[in-house]
């Protein structure tokens, strides 16, 4: 009994070095073996919506380019930074000159 529970250990370890390897391996081919992504234009409401009105770059995957997801990104902190800029001075006129 005390065996078995030795033996298990080793086996569980022995996998998990095999799927660390495995990924480790699936990551190297990934990288030397990339896909070719074009720019294109959205063509359904769907892509229509992920770029913004094709404000964005939009990759032959479907998926936005990694310019696409930087300017969506820079796009969405600049209007959540107006938002708290406009929020900030309501709340100093609130507070401050209306009583």
């Amino acid at each position: 009994m005390v065996n078995s529970f030795f033996s298990r250990s080793k086996e569980s370890r022995e996998q998990k070095n095999r799927a660390r390897q495995r990924r480790q391996v699936e990551r190297e081919y990934a990288k030397a073996h990339e896909d070719e992504i074009t720019v294109v234009e959205p063509a359904n409401r769907a892509e229509m919506r992920l770029t913004h009105k094709g404000k964005f770059e939009l990759g032959s995957d479907g998926q936005l380019t990694q310019k696409g997801k930087m300017d969506r990104l820079s796009w969405r902190y600049n209007r959540g930074m107006i938002f708290v800029g406009v929020v900030t001075v309501l709340m100093y006129v609130l507070f401050f000159v209306l009583p």
